[in-house]
């Protein structure tokens, strides 16, 4: 009989054992679920404050010195980078190289980022715009990854 108690009692503590391991592992997983979620959201709630706008005239675009000039207003709550490392411009699909770019804040002078509300001056050379045809699509992304699109007449 005491033989038979010793094993219970041996495969009671392998069983309490083995629950705990398995509750361990159960946690270890659940809390790298909850830690990927909460980055995730915070990368979200970030990509959610940092917006723009293109508040050009699609009709009317300025030809100033040989640059066409784009209005870009930051409408976030977020600054965000405003010159050739922090915007990608794409014009009829093509990236444009950053020979071709200029930007200037509007709002603070001499600044390359757009804090919120402030507005911003892209120019773009205008020897790459084929002025064949009359109506392009400039597409500006952000280092997010967060972009805008007009559809524009020269």
């Amino acid at each position: 009989m005491a033989s038979r108690a010793m094993s219970e009692l041996i495969f009671f503590i392998a069983s309490v054992l083995i629950a705990s391991v398995v509750a361990g592992a159960l946690y270890m997983t659940t809390q790298n679920i909850a830690d990927g979620v909460k980055d995730k959201g915070v990368l979200l709630a970030r990509s959610l404050k940092m917006d723009f706008a293109i508040i050009n005239d699609p009709e009317s675009i300025p030809l100033v010195n040989g640059y066409y000039v784009f209005y870009i207003k930051n409408i976030g709550k977020e600054s965000f980078l405003f010159n050739s490392n922090g915007v990608t411009v794409l014009i009829d699909g093509e990236i444009v190289s950053s020979t071709f770019l200029s930007f200037e804040n509007i709002d603070n002078p001499g600044s390359e980022v757009l804090d919120p509300h402030d507005i911003g001056k892209l120019l773009v050379n205008s020897t790459i715009i084929d002025t064949s045809s009359q109506y392009h699509k400039i597409t500006i992304i952000l280092v997010n990854g967060k972009k805008r699109s007009l559809v524009f007449k020269i």
